[in-house]
């Protein structure tokens, strides 16, 4: 009876071992597989099982960002084309802290990349100081 401890025993101990080994959180191959399929991956279910994968190995943030992404891709044409516009929009205003606004609401929604580029313009746009703002 005292062999069936020992296995277990052992068993939790080469688990233990392997855990180890095995690299945990954001490796740099992770990261580059993660910002990859910002960037390119289409598919929803794809973007869905890489969330799932990224999860399974604690990465919560980057899982819940590729499933936004997966729901981004199949929103309805009406609702990408509001979005569309909505960046266009956003690109054309002066208005920087709107701009950056903007940038925040799309980073959000998962739209990485438009929001990026957004961010960029804005800051490139001049910014206005109010009297208020200038301390002596």
């Amino acid at each position: 009876m005292i062999i069936v401890p020992l296995g277990i025993g052992a068993l939790a101990g080469l688990a233990w071992w392997r855990s180890k080994r095995k690299p945990h959180g954001m490796t740099p191959e992770r990261k580059k597989i993660y910002e990859t399929a910002l960037e390119s991956l289409k598919e929803p279910d794809k973007l869905r099982s890489l969330a799932d994968a990224f999860d399974k190995e604690g990465l919560k943030d980057e899982a819940i960002m590729l499933r936004k992404r997966a729901a981004l891709r199949e929103l309805p044409p009406a609702s990408k084309e509001a979005r569309k516009a909505a960046f266009r929009k956003g690109m054309s205003s002066s208005d920087p802290k709107a701009v950056h606004a903007l940038a925040v609401a799309f980073h959000k929604q998962g739209a990485t990349g438009a929001a990026q580029a957004l961010k960029k313009y804005a800051e490139g746009l001049p910014h206005v100081t109010t009297p208020a703002q200038h301390t002596p």
